[in-house]
């Protein structure tokens, strides 16, 4: 109903505005409160009975022969028994876990034991095992050792059988090769003394100290054929020359010669070399400048004039030839060194006797003792004392009596050149520097050409020469370190060579005496 004094319907949600709204509102309220209390009173109670209950089962357990309950006392005793059945079904509950759990713990100890007898089966079995094992063990030991060095040395040998057959058959290439191109010795006797001149593919090989009377046509074809074999034979012993030679390839017909510091770049082959030996014709200033200028500039190997010409009329290519001529000759006297060929002397004169070293060592039969220097012949004693410390060993000690050619090498690892054992060898060596070589072999020739007085006689006055007997007058009036005067009056005439005539109008004349014309030294 509503309210008296706001006329208020009592569900009003709004606020109260009156007293009597609030305490209708508080009725509900406190009616919930005196039930809760009420049933808190009887659970109250309740207990206080069950309480009671239990003093009076205590008491009748101390009177036993008290005789029958009362109705009252019956009441008491149900919610105890309640109770007691209650907790004995719980206890039956935990009973049957516990024996289920105590099963399963049996169960596990059967199990682990199980375990435990197999661990000690296999304990057993392995002390059997490591007892077995270490039965004889050093014995056994001592076998197997002995059994892996037996294979080692076996090995060992045949790698040194491997690498003897390998370098046999780099003696037989080389020397097949040096056959093929047919690189000769010739031994003339003029003077009472003998003298000795090499050839190959029927041209001879120029001394670098006799470049200035040879023909052009005789330098390149001969330094053409001594790159083209050294090339060759490099190859066939697996060596990495010092300076790489490059042979004739498209557009350009002739070999050059890279310096040690140039050689072996990645670069490309040049169509044409046209800068390697610029025209005389055009002068210096007008020349094109190549440009991959960056590039090493290869030394040519060919001439297309005498060198005293050359010289005289373009100094820097005559520089750049005395180079690659020296390089060439520089490469041999290595290629010896490293096959065991010792040079007699360390002097810059021997090197520039490429014919001779060439022979000796691709034609020459095994040189004597006294020629060959072995690899390590200071270090000989040096491990004959350590074989005499330690167990002897399979190892190629570098004799007197072993062969050294085709043995060092850039392609194989047994004796590779570059290890320390190479290394070693090449220690030993005391060869001079190319470029003290090309200075010396420049001074030289240079101090020939301005030595010498050199004319051109022309026909006419050859006619008022009288008659007299004929005789050589191409002498050499260098003496080189107290060798003598070069002679020759020996040489073949330049027919042989089939060299033309120096200049293309002069004409050929079949019928003219030998020594009549051409350049002719005239002593003071």
């Amino acid at each position: 109903m509503s309210c008296h004094v706001c006329s208020r319907a009592p569900t009003s949600r709004l606020k109260y505005l009156c007293p009597s709204c609030a305490r209708n509102q508080l009725y509900q309220l406190r009616i919930e409160n005196a039930r809760i209390l009420l049933e808190k009173e009887s659970l109250e109670q309740q207990i206080n009975n069950a309480v009671s209950s239990t003093y009076t089962l205590e008491a009748l357990s101390e009177r036993p022969d008290s005789g029958h309950l009362s109705l009252k006392d019956e009441e008491h005793i149900a919610w105890p028994i309640q109770t007691i059945f209650n907790e004995k079904a719980k206890s039956s509950l935990r009973i049957k876990l516990l024996e289920s759990r105590t099963k399963g713990l049996r169960l596990e100890i059967k199990n682990q034991k199980r375990n435990v007898s197999e661990h000690k089966l296999t304990l057993a079995r392995r002390r059997s095992d490591a007892g077995s094992a270490n039965y004889q063990l050093a014995e056994r030991e001592a076998a197997i050792i002995s059994s892996i060095h037996n294979n080692a040395i076996r090995t060992d040998h045949l790698w040194h059988t491997l690498h003897s057959k390998t370098a046999e058959a780099r003696i037989f290439l080389c020397r097949e090769a040096a056959y093929l191109y047919n690189l000769r010795q010739k031994v003339r006797k003029a003077d009472g003394e003998t003298k000795e001149e090499y050839t190959v593919g029927g041209i001879p090989i120029i001394d670098l100290r006799d470049l200035n009377g040879a023909t052009p046509s005789q330098i390149s074809t001969s330094f053409s054929y001594i790159a083209q074999l050294l090339v060759l034979v490099s190859h066939y012993l697996s060596l990495r020359l010092p300076a790489e030679i490059t042979l004739p390839h498209r557009n350009y017909p002739a070999p050059t010669i890279y310096a040690p510091s140039g050689s072996y770049l990645f670069r490309e082959i040049l169509p044409a070399s046209s800068t390697l030996q610029p025209s005389p014709s055009s002068p210096t200033s007008t020349r094109t400048v190549d440009p991959r200028s960056y590039l090493p500039r290869p030394r040519p190997l060919s001439v297309d004039r005498s060198l005293p010409k050359l010289a005289k009329e373009d100094p820097g290519a005559y520089a750049l030839f005395i180079e690659g001529a020296t390089l060439l000759a520089w490469n041999i006297s290595w290629l010896c060194r490293t096959q065991g060929l010792h040079i007699t002397s360390d002097s810059w004169e021997e090197i520039c006797s490429i014919g001779k070293h060439m022979w000796q060592l691709l034609v020459a039969p095994p040189a004597q003792t006294s020629t060959l220097v072995r690899a390590f012949a200071g270090r000989d004693v040096q491990s004959k004392v350590k074989n005499m410390k330690d167990p002897p060993k399979t190892i190629i000690q570098r004799t007197k009596s072993f062969p050294m050619l085709g043995h060092y090498s850039h392609g194989t690892v047994h004796s590779f050149l570059a290890a320390s054992e190479g290394t070693e060898f090449t220690r030993t060596w005391r060869l001079p520097t190319p470029t003290k070589v090309a200075d010396k072999l420049k001074s030289s020739l240079l101090g020939e050409i301005a030595s010498a007085e050199w004319e051109v006689l022309e026909k006419k006055e050859w006619d008022n020469i009288p008659e007299a007997p004929l005789q050589s007058v191409h002498e050499s009036s260098v003496n080189r370190e107290g060798k003598g005067e070069l002679d020759m009056s020996n040489m073949e005439p330049l027919e042989n060579n089939r060299a033309g005539p120096e200049s293309p109008d002069e004409p050929i004349n079949s019928n003219r005496l030998k020594g009549t014309s051409g350049w002719t030294k005239l002593r003071n």
